[in-house]
């Protein structure tokens, strides 16, 4: 086995070491933005008729 840690345990020391920094709105702020660049980056490279706001395609058989 590896000597892997696991994500939850190092989230937590990171906070125990400073957890001002952790929850700053800043930094909050910024996850957040990123995470909507990488939702939306996802959804760009979705075929086009299988996003979930596109219309329903006919059936073709």
């Amino acid at each position: 086995m590896s000597d892997a840690a696991r994500w939850h345990d190092v989230k937590a020391r990171a906070r125990r070491i400073d957890p001002s920094s952790w929850d700053d709105a800043e930094r909050a702020a910024r996850r957040r933005h990123l995470r909507e660049q990488m939702l939306a980056s996802i959804a760009a490279a979705q075929p086009a008729g299988d996003r979930a706001d596109d219309p329903p395609r006919p059936d073709l058989t």
